[in-house]
């Protein structure tokens, strides 16, 4: 009898995976300490409340009805910024799978939620108004996603779209639920737009 399963991943691919999962999660924990450091707990800040999670889940639909808008846009220069962004992770060095899509969203979703908005716009929060809060926490957010500027300043923009989120609800549940779901729905649109690339590409 033929064994029709899929043949496991190269070890290089897997290693691609974990190194850029393992490198989310620290960043994560690295939020952590940084909250010990700076006096921001972040326990205060969450609680699990299935309003704060209901919240999060409504406030993915402005995000997805944008990238909805971003994946179909015929304007030549947000045309040419997209195909580079799947030509980018189409050479990332391994595929999106559901269950990597699903692990990397949870990963990036909690880790950079912890960061920017539970630990650095809290702190800068106890300095100066919310506003300036945000903006500064986001533009630190934008700078270390300048893989282009186009690219930092959509992630800015996300980032302050969180930090509204974040302040409004009082509960750091509800952007960390917005960020992993349409960090997950990205993902499976980028997955998607991978294979076709790949397909008409060969």
């Amino acid at each position: 009898m033929k064994n029709h399963s899929s043949p496991p991943p190269p070890a290089s691919e897997s290693n691609a995976f974990l190194l850029v999962l393992g490198g989310t999660v620290l960043l994560g924990v690295g939020g952590v300490i940084l909250s010990f450091v700076l006096g921001t707990p972040l326990m205060a800040q969450f609680s699990p409340d299935p309003n704060a999670f209901l919240i999060g889940v409504i406030a993915t639909l402005p995000l997805v009805i944008f990238l909805w808008w971003f994946s179909n846009t015929t304007l030549e220069h947000l045309a040419a910024f997209r195909r580079s962004q799947i030509k980018f992770f189409a050479e990332i060095g391994f595929s999106f799978t559901p269950a990597r899509i699903a692990l990397m969203a949870i990963a990036a979703g909690v880790s950079e939620e912890i960061v920017f908005r539970g630990v650095l716009q809290t702190w800068i929060d106890g300095y100066a108004p919310a506003f300036i809060a945000i903006i500064v926490a986001n533009l630190i957010f934008a700078a270390l996603h300048m893989r282009t500027i186009l690219y930092a300043l959509i992630a800015g923009l996300v980032g302050v779209y969180l930090g509204v989120l974040f302040v409004l609800t009082e509960n750091l549940l509800a952007p960390i639920v917005t960020h992993a779901l349409y960090d997950a729905a990205a993902l499976e649109y980028t997955r998607r737009a991978v294979d076709k690339w790949r397909t008409h590409r060969f």
